[in-house]
C-alpha cells in the first residue's frame, strides 16, 4: 500500500470519528439543562416502567435527583413539579433527552428528541411555525409515553 492511499484511509477514519462524536450533545449542555429545571419535585418516579417507544425503565428517584435506564441507554435526569426532565447517554454524550409530565402516579407522557436538547428544539419549532415556515424541527420531535409496572422502596 502507498503512502499516499495509507494517509487517505487515516483521514477517513479520523473525520468519521469526528463526525460520530460531533452528532450528540455533550453531557456537560445537558447537564446544564438539568440543573435549570428547579423546582421541588411533586412526584416520585421511582421504579418499573414500561414504553411501547423504549421498552423498560428503571428509575431511582433520591429528591429531585433521578437515575436509571431507559431502553438500553443509561439515564440521568431531574424532576421538578410534576415535570421530568432526562438525558439518555453513552460515554460522556447525551444521545437523547426527553421532557415528560405525570399525569397520574402511574402514567408519564412527553417528548423527546435525538441529539439536540428537547427545550430548544421545541422552541426553534415554534419560531418556525410562528414565522409561517414549514417546521423542519417538529419532525424531530417524537412522543414518548411511560406506564407504571412497579415502585421500588
Amino acid at each position: 500500500m502507498n503512502t499516499k492511499t495509507k494517509f487517505g484511509k487515516i483521514t477517513a477514519v479520523i473525520c468519521l470519528g469526528l463526525l460520530l462524536a460531533s452528532c450528540a450533545t455533550a453531557m456537560v449542555e445537558g447537564e446544564k439543562w438539568l440543573n435549570s429545571k428547579q423546582g421541588n419535585p411533586e412526584v416520585n418516579i421511582s421504579g418499573t416502567w414500561l414504553s411501547s417507544e423504549w421498552g423498560l425503565a428503571k428509575f431511582e428517584q433520591n429528591e429531585r435527583e433521578v437515575t436509571g435506564t431507559l431502553g438500553d441507554y443509561p439515564v440521568k435526569g431531574v424532576v421538578s413539579g410534576s415535570s421530568i426532565y432526562l438525558l439518555m447517554w453513552w460515554g460522556n454524550k447525551a444521545d437523547y433527552s426527553a421532557e415528560l409530565k405525570a399525569l397520574d402516579k402511574d402514567t408519564l407522557q412527553g417528548s423527546y428528541c435525538k441529539y439536540s436538547i428537547i427545550d430548544e428544539l421545541q422552541e426553534k419549532a415554534r419560531q418556525e411555525e410562528e414565522a409561517g415556515k414549514l417546521s423542519e424541527s417538529r419532525p424531530l420531535i417524537k412522543s414518548i409515553s411511560l406506564k407504571r409496572t412497579s415502585t421500588s422502596q
